[in-house]
């Protein structure tokens, strides 16, 4: 005889709809730490998050909308420390800006590998709406944050944009070549993240040059 579960099956006050949608992007998160994202599949998720299968779906119509959220909520932390770094350090040249970025960006691996899913795999599966609330959200967060960045507007957003396209690039470039074993895997991280820094900088110094040449 089947156990009666104690959690109702449908949420049922915006509160409880709320609590239940983090439930579900925490069980994904959790699988997601063990699980590739190509293993992982919607039932494991609704297992995980001791749910029907049938209302993990009231919430996310695909695996892609779910982990778009997801990423949705790593971004919108990131910003957030990112401006709270912005107005604590108060960056003026290149070095310290590439400094605060560098900061910004320290222990974010899973954002990282969220960010290399949203490039190549994600917007394959999202409905127009949902990829256009994604844009528009992002749009915003993006334009809080150029206007508390040294520079003019457009070159705070190159900034970002290279700075993005940077770590992605790092994060494929790892995934693709996989972890070194042994004791030159520190060395090699060492390395990466000098070259992601001189890289960062001689962008930032370049676009800074143009903002004075204008």
């Amino acid at each position: 005889m089947p156990v009666a579960s104690s959690r109702p099956l449908r949420a049922r006050s915006a509160l409880e709809k709320i609590r239940r949608r983090d439930e579900i992007l925490r069980a994904a998160e959790r699988l997601w730490l063990s699980t590739s994202y190509a293993d992982l599949s919607m039932n494991q998720i609704a297992r995980e998050a001791r749910l029907a299968k049938g209302t993990l779906y009231l919430y996310f119509d695909t695996k892609e909308e779910l982990f778009l959220a997801l990423l949705h909520e790593y971004l919108q932390t990131w910003f957030q420390h990112f401006n709270d770094l912005l107005g604590a350090r108060q960056p003026r040249t290149p070095s310290e800006m590439t400094a605060t970025l560098i900061v910004a960006l320290e222990g974010q691996d899973h954002l990282r590998r969220l960010l290399l899913l949203l490039s190549t795999v994600l917007r394959s599966h999202l409905s127009p709406e949902v990829e256009a609330d994604f844009r528009r959200d992002m749009h915003q967060l993006l334009q809080q944050t150029v206007h508390r960045m040294p520079y003019t507007p457009d070159i705070n957003r190159q900034i970002l944009i290279h700075c993005y396209a940077l770590a992605v690039g790092w994060q494929q470039m790892a995934a693709a070549l996989g972890q070194v074993p042994g004791p030159d895997a520190a060395i090699c991280e060492k390395e990466k993240e000098g070259a992601f820094r001189l890289a960062l900088e001689a962008i930032i110094e370049r676009l800074g040059q143009q903002a004075q040449a204008s």
